[in-house]
């Protein structure tokens, strides 16, 4: 394998890592807002914030050449359905 092909996988695996790192700290604030809840906490832009997290790690794992998983493509349309909620 050419060195600039490695490099090039270290670097898609890195950002991977990243996203789903993100992912855990997004779910981290859903979870807190929701388990402190005092009635103002906004769900709409912490569901947005977790819906961005997902995407960028499906981004991540397409990129990768690897195949989404069901799981992970479920909490997706999940959350894109409850963005279109009132």
């Amino acid at each position: 394998m050419p060195r600039s092909s490695r490099v090039a996988g270290y670097v898609e695996r890195e950002r991977a890592v990243a996203c789903f790192r993100d992912l855990d700290v997004a779910r981290a604030h859903l979870r807190t807002a929701r388990d402190t809840a005092q009635g103002g906490w906004n769900k709409h832009a912490l569901h947005h914030e977790l819906l961005g997290a997902l995407e960028r790690c499906e981004a991540a794992v397409i990129e990768l050449g690897a195949p989404v998983p069901r799981r992970l493509r479920n909490e997706i349309e999940l959350y894109r359905r409850l963005r279109n909620r009132p």
